[in-house]
C-alpha cells in the first residue's frame, strides 16, 4: 500500500518561483514550518492508501483524460485555521483547472475513493503549523504559471523527511 494523491506537476523553475512567495509569506508568519520546495504542489484529489492493482487502474484511467494545458494565476495569500496551513491560491479558479479536477475526482470515485473535502479549494501549501493573524489574508502580486502536466504522487518518509515523489506524469495539451 502507498499513500497517493493526484496533483498539478510544477517544473523546478515554477517551484523556485513559488519559493519566493513562500519566503514572503514566512516573513509575515515566522513561526510557521516551511514546506520543502520540492514538495510544493496543488492537489487535485487525495486518495490515501492505495494498493498496486488500484494504482494500475487509476493510472490507466488518468491516461485517458484529454484536457488542454492552461494558465494558473496564484495571487492570494491566506491561512486555513484547521489545519494550520499558510497557502497561496488563485482568486479566480480557471475553468480548465476545475474541469481537470472534476475528471480526476470522477475516476477516483469510480475506483471507490471518496473526497474527504466537501468543496474543492485549490491552493499551494507554503507552510504548516501556521497561526496566522486575520490580516494575513491578502492579495499578492500575481504569479502566473503555465500548467502542462499533472501527476500521481506518492507521499512517503525518506531519511526522516516527508517527500512527494511523482510516480506517473500525465501531459495536458
Amino acid at each position: 500500500m502507498a499513500r497517493l494523491f493526484f496533483s498539478l506537476k510544477f517544473s523546478e523553475t515554477q517551484q523556485q518561483q513559488l519559493l519566493a512567495y513562500q519566503q514572503q509569506a514566512l516573513s509575515l508568519c515566522p513561526q510557521a514550518k516551511a514546506v520543502a520546495s520540492d514538495n510544493l504542489h496543488l492537489t487535485l484529489f487525495f486518495l490515501g492508501e492505495v494498493d498496486a492493482q488500484q494504482q494500475q487502474r487509476l493510472v490507466a484511467a488518468a491516461s485517458q483524460i484529454d484536457r488542454p494545458a492552461f494558465v494558473l494565476t496564484l495571487d492570494h495569500l491566506a491561512c486555513f485555521a484547521k489545519p494550520e496551513i499558510l497557502y497561496l491560491a488563485p482568486s479566480q479558479i480557471p475553468a480548465p483547472l476545475t474541469a481537470l479536477q472534476q475528471q480526476v475526482a470522477a475516476l477516483c470515485k469510480a475506483e471507490g475513493f471518496n473526497d474527504i473535502h466537501d468543496k474543492y479549494r485549490p491552493h499551494v501549501t507554503l507552510a504548516r503549523h501556521a497561526k496566522c493573524p486575520p490580516a494575513l489574508h491578502r492579495p499578492l502580486a500575481p504569479l502566473t504559471l503555465q500548467i502542462n502536466q499533472y501527476a500521481l504522487y506518492c507521499s512517503a518518509r525518506q531519511d526522516d523527511r516527508l517527500q512527494y515523489r511523482p510516480l506517473h506524469c500525465f501531459s495536458l495539451g
